[in-house]
């Protein structure tokens, strides 16, 4: 079946990862020793570590290192559409969630697939690739939160504009062209206009909903073609927009597969380097002579923290740490709980023609809100569209979100001979609250993380509301003219519910739900770091990662963290220049 092809085409990528192809377009491993001194240690190359450390050593008189678990990207990151290949593999942390035995319990493992980047690069080197910023209250929202206006989404917007390099002539030469950049390291591009997109848009048009060139300028509510951080036929990982493009610089180091253990401090409470376990089990001390920045994610930047006496006090104690700052980290854990749709559409026999592997597959997306006065959406709908007989719905069922054969099984039938529409709804602005807490004292362990979904029953009712809502268009012209049908997953633990009733629906949600991989919070602005990002009680470490966000934002989240490690890299400029 599809799940054993994919673990085939899995082991050949490997195989073709050895000969190393990508490796010229990366920076070459740094040299570091035991005892060697930096002026800035900057703790994972993700999509925040890597902006950040690129900014810094743009000052030629900064001496940088980045300290990276992972290593260059291969070649399925490089190429866009074969990114579903990677979860599972090196490049993944493989991490997963605390069985609660309420939520996944129809995943084959009774837990959530928390994929995320171990590999330069991070989530940009792993996910799906839209270019989305978010409600403009969300940032406002943080600046409340810190009590700092420099957050607000009118002083971020600079630091969007900055990053961007926007390559599409349409939305340019529209009155969208102020709202984006085309000077930045980040290559961004627009999903194709294609006749069969423009029927599923034209669906939702009738419905009410207002379809947009662009969902990044004044209105963020609408039905739109996606735009992408696709450029030159490549992801625009920050593995190569921000350390590839300037390895040649003396003074950037990157040190991959390397394990940052322990964050040093001086006696009174000066970051002063870190512990790193290198490639070959040696552990060395490197110092940072200005200040460590962690950009390790919202998962293994508490856990760092955490082994280095940073965390709630009980906790640490528990595990006999010594506690040199008592604070939340690692709780007020959120993420976009998702449930996936599949519609049955037209009849077809016809086989597709090959795509084009540089380029996204074809899909659309949406951000809805229930309330006609509101400014930010509810929820958001990404749809694929899937030709008749495929199986990608099937593989990313049961491979990609890890749900059990018996509930990925109809998706296989239903794709017989009928073209598929596949939506993931996701809940953008949830109530419910989770965690994050060591294993154990052990570097390598991984931590526990209970993603708590639902944990505030609002979400799972609002859920509910959302799919209902998203429903409505099978009776819309285009859906009732090609007999679109909802695709029945015959959940065992619904049986006896009337399909379609407001008890099935809210039964069905339980069922499939899934994640977005948006994990954050966990070192929220407020509570752990202040709004400079300067970690609370202690001097010279700060944190710049969706962590650091008190709430998340209304979309995917790699663009606002862009943001997050630009804003940061400026702050530490201003203070660093004097």
């Amino acid at each position: 079946m599809a799940l054993a092809a994919v673990i085939r085409i899995q082991q050949a990528l490997a195989v073709i990862a050895s000969l190393l192809l990508t490796g010229y377009l990366f920076p070459n491993q740094a040299i570091v020793n035991d005892s060697d001194e930096y002026d800035f240690i900057i703790v994972g190359g993700g999509s925040a570590g890597s902006v950040i450390a690129d900014r810094l050593s743009e000052c030629p008189q900064y001496k940088v290192l980045v300290i990276e678990a992972g290593d260059d990207p291969p070649i399925e990151s490089v190429v866009p559409s074969i990114f579903a290949f990677l979860p599972r593999t090196k490049c993944d942390w493989n991490y997963t969630s605390v069985n609660d035995n309420r939520t996944a319990q129809t995943h084959a493992s009774k837990s959530l697939n928390l994929t995320s980047g171990h590999v330069l690069g991070g989530g940009s080197s792993m996910n799906y690739m839209f270019y989305v910023r978010g409600c403009q209250n969300d940032y406002d929202s943080w600046a409340r939160s810190v009590n700092d206006s420099s957050w607000r989404y009118s002083e971020v917007h600079p630091f969007f504009i900055k990053s961007e390099r926007l390559e599409n002539k349409e939305i340019l030469n529209s009155q969208y062209r102020d709202y984006h950049g085309v000077n930045g390291f980040l290559g961004v591009t627009r999903g194709e206009d294609r006749d069969e997109t423009r029927k599923y848009l034209d669906a939702f048009k009738e419905l009410g909903h207002r379809v947009l060139l662009d969902i990044n300028g004044n209105s963020t509510l609408g039905y739109t073609i996606p735009l992408f951080t696709i450029a030159n036929n490549m992801r625009q990982t920050t593995a190569l927009t921000n350390l590839g493009r300037n390895k040649h610089r003396p003074n950037l180091h990157v040190l991959k597969k390397t394990l940052v253990t322990k964050i040093l401090f001086d006696e009174n409470n000066n970051a002063i380097g870190v512990n790193a376990l290198t490639e070959g089990d040696e552990l060395i001390a490197i110092t940072a002579n200005r200040e460590v920045i962690i950009s390790a994610g919202a998962i293994n930047t508490p856990k760092l923290l955490m082994l280095s006496g940073i965390g709630p006090k009980n906790h640490l104690q528990s595990l006999n740490i010594q506690v040199r700052s008592d604070l939340p980290v690692g709780m007020n854990y959120q993420d976009h709980p998702i449930i996936f749709a599949a519609i049955k559409m037209e009849e077809s026999q016809t086989r597709p023609p090959p795509s084009d592997p540089h380029k996204p597959s074809p899909s659309f997306i949406g951000y809805v809100a229930l309330n006609d006065s509101s400014t930010c959406p509810d929820y958001q709908a990404v749809h694929f569209i899937f030709p008749s007989n495929s199986e990608l719905p099937y593989q990313l069922c049961i491979f990609n979100f890890g749900f059990d054969e018996t509930v990925c099984r109809n998706l296989i039938k239903a794709s017989n001979n009928r073209n598929i529409l596949l939506a993931n709804l996701s809940i953008l602005r949830p109530k419910s609250r989770g965690r994050v807490l060591l294993r154990s004292t052990h570097p390598k362990d991984p931590p526990l993380v209970h993603a708590e979904i639902f944990s505030d029953e609002t979400d799972l009712t609002d859920l509910t509301d959302y799919l209902e809502d998203y429903l409505k268009v099978l009776n819309t012209t285009y859906f009732k003219d090609v007999n679109a049908e909802f695709v029945d997953l015959e959940l065992e633990q619904c049986e006896g519910l009337n399909f379609g009733s407001r008890e099935y629906w809210r039964c069905y949600v339980e069922c499939t739900m899934s994640t977005m991989f948006h994990y954050s919070g966990t070192c929220a602005m407020g509570s752990v770091v202040d709004g400079h990002l300067r970690v609370l009680n202690v001097s010279r470490l700060r944190v710049g990662d969706t962590s650091v966000m008190p709430v998340i934002t209304s979309g995917n989240t790699n663009v606002p963290v862009i943001m997050i490690a630009e804003k940061l890299s400026h702050m530490i400029k201003q203070l660093h220049s004097n």
